[in-house]
């Protein structure tokens, strides 16, 4: 006789059990997403020492049939998929009818349930996958199904198990997940009595964030909306200053579905790059919306991973909406918007003068304040000069003059004043240019100052204030932040500026940072770098990137191919960031190097100009805010 026999019915459960069912969260895992199947709007999870001995579950959903209620504890048996071409286009939590199988194998299970279009419910007793009793019920419509005594037959599973607290921890995690993929169903998590969680199952993802994890990071996150094709992602993004240095409060879903997937998170990664501190991980709640058919779920026993057809494009979507939530953000509740906003303001205002001034646009007469009778312009001598310009001359000369504004902002104003003037106006080749003359032509000005320039403290942090904020600001950070933005400008437009320097320096390399010096040396040199080999191992560095201030280059090189070793071997874009930002770091001023008034506020100036002014390249803030009333309540006047 041979060895190899067939297991018998009970221990193929108990096995297949445990693929499904590790511990008391995967239990309430898979019978909650069954409630979430069964269209609940309302489910409770209550349990006793970690679940180890009591769960108890209740929705408010459609509930079993009663011809359905023993089938469902058989394994396989399932009402989401009829054959296997259902695997493709799975849109429901659970659907290879193991859950409830599996649990039953292991413990002790009562179910009372009542379909809603029936008039009477149904009790089940099940022990160890056996039907004990089957009995009609009064009972409401949904389903309430009890747990008792997890692994009570299985010692060998049941000794792995760890105190009743970290499991009941496991289980709060479990509806913390579902219930942020899920903000349309009201949750409630009871341990041992106590309510640890409850949501209000509104249908807002920010108010079932402040149910869960309170006011603080209820105030610190952003939303996240974003479509493109046929995916889209939706959810909440935690500003940096709820930025966690582990990934503990990263919750990503596909369809609703929690998964743990490596391209998801690389994007997020990616995203807020030089938004967060280095090591430091955003809170963030990311659902990807997609085609079901474009992802396989059943490749892992507890469904956490997935694989996609199309790997780069669920990057691509999950980076952009990230990207644009946080720039969208910045834009919004800049501090130097007002700055921005004016600026745009002046200049549009300054190209309507000169369209007028120079006769594209006719001239609106003098009006007369018949309150005082004057004009409103008084004592302006009107000089005319006339000479003939060719139009087209004219637009061009006026474009150099404009020079760096938005060109969009040019048109579209060139096109709203001409269309408004087109029925009284005829624009010919050549016309008369009327000047005024500048000394005696001063329209009226109202000006107010964008920030108030109040002092340095340490050498170190220049002070500012805006409105009813005071702004402390990193000299360091936010020189870093602008000569990072202007080396990659330069660095794309291959604008190279280079400083000879008096003396060559000599750098002596090791065979690895010499093997990375060589392979990149277009980078180097596309940056200011000169650079030749110069005997073994050496290198001479002959010209430097033209920064402005004085750098300890040998050392800066060496720093930059240290990043350079640091860096993935594929990714271009990360060695180049990587360069860009070193080089930024290493030029920038330094903290406790003393600016005088003007160095400071020209810094300022530079920095609210910029679209990212709050954080260094690798990350950490420049500017940290203090409002009025936050120093008043500091000081009891509030």
């Amino acid at each position: 006789m041979g060895d190899i026999v067939l297991l018998d019915e009970q221990t193929i459960n108990k096995i297949a059990a445990g693929e499904v069912v590790d511990r008391p969260a995967s239990i309430v895992k898979e019978l909650v997403e069954n409630s979430i199947d069964a269209k609940a709007t309302a489910i409770t999870v209550e349990i006793r020492k970690g679940g180890i001995s009591y769960i108890k579950i209740v929705d408010n959903g459609t509930g079993f049939k009663s011809d359905d209620v023993e089938l469902a504890f058989e394994r396989h048996a399932t009402s989401k998929i009829r054959k296997e071409e259902d695997l493709s286009r799975i849109t429901s939590m659970g659907f290879r009818g193991e859950a409830l199988a599996s649990v039953a194998a292991i413990s002790k299970v009562s179910v009372v349930t009542k379909n809603i279009n029936e008039n009477i419910g149904t009790k089940v007793r099940v022990e160890a996958g056996n039907i004990i009793s089957k009995e009609e019920v009064p009972s409401v419509s949904g389903t309430r199904i009890e747990i008792f005594d997890v692994f009570y037959n299985v010692p060998a599973r049941f000794k792995f198990l760890k105190k009743d607290y970290t499991e009941a921890g496991y289980i709060e995690d479990v509806i913390t997940r579902i219930a942020l993929a899920n903000p349309q169903i009201s949750f409630k998590y009871v341990n041992n009595g106590k309510t640890i969680i409850q949501t209000s199952g509104t249908g807002n993802l920010h108010d079932t964030i402040y149910d869960i994890f309170g006011k603080e990071i209820y105030d610190a996150v952003i939303p996240i909306d974003y479509e493109i094709n046929d995916m889209k992602v939706f959810g909440m993004i935690g500003l940096p200053s709820i930025s966690r240095s582990t990934r503990m409060h990263q919750y990503t879903f596909i369809n609703n579905r929690y998964i743990k997937d490596k391209t998801v998170s690389t994007a997020i990664d990616k995203a807020c790059e030089q938004k967060f501190a280095i090591n430091k991980h955003p809170f963030i709640v990311c659902n990807i919306f997609m085609n079901p058919a474009t992802i396989d779920v059943n490749v892992h026993p507890a469904k956490l991973e997935v694989k996609f057809s199309d790997e780069s494009k669920v990057f691509d979507v999950v980076y952009h909406a990230i990207r644009n939530a946080l720039e969208k953000n910045n834009r919004e509740t800049s501090p130097f918007s007002i700055v921005k906003e004016e600026e745009k303001e002046e200049k549009i205002e300054q190209i309507s003068k000169d369209l007028i001034n120079n006769g594209v646009i006719p001239k609106e007469e003098k009006k007369y304040d018949f309150n005082n009778a004057v004009p409103k312009y008084s004592n302006t001598a009107k000089i005319v000069e006339k000479q003939e310009i060719n139009s087209n001359n004219l637009i061009e000369s006026l474009n150099e003059k404009i020079g760096n504004i938005n060109q969009e902002i040019l048109e579209d104003k060139k096109e709203e004043i001409v269309e408004q003037n087109e029925e009284e106006i005829e624009v010919s080749p050549k016309f008369e240019v009327e000047k005024y003359e500048e000394n005696n032509f001063i329209p009226e000005q109202k000006e107010e100052l964008l920030y108030k320039f109040i002092g340095n403290v340490f050498d170190t942090y220049i002070i500012i204030q805006i409105k009813d904020k005071m702004y402390i600001i990193d000299q360091h950070a936010a020189h870093e932040r602008l000569l990072y933005e202007q080396i990659k400008e330069a660095y794309y437009s291959k604008d190279r500026q280079s400083q000879l320097l008096l003396i060559p320096v000599l750098v002596e390399l090791s065979t690895k940072e010499m093997d990375v010096v060589i392979n990149n040396m277009e980078m180097f040199e596309k940056s200011g770098f000169m650079l030749e080999e110069f005997g073994e191992n050496i290198i001479k560095i002959s010209g430097v990137p033209n920064i402005g201030y004085d750098i300890e280059y040998k050392s800066m090189f060496k720093d930059i191919i240290e990043e350079l070793l640091g860096a993935p071997k594929t990714e271009k874009s990360e060695k180049e960031f990587r360069f860009l930002a070193t080089l930024a770091c290493k030029a920038a001023v330094k903290g406790r190097m003393k600016l005088d008034r003007e160095e400071q506020i020209n810094l300022i100036d530079q920095m609210v100009k910029l679209d990212n002014p709050f954080t260094c390249p690798h990350g950490r803030p420049t500017a940290y805010e203090i409002s009025k009333y936050e120093i008043e309540r500091r000081f009891l006047r509030k």
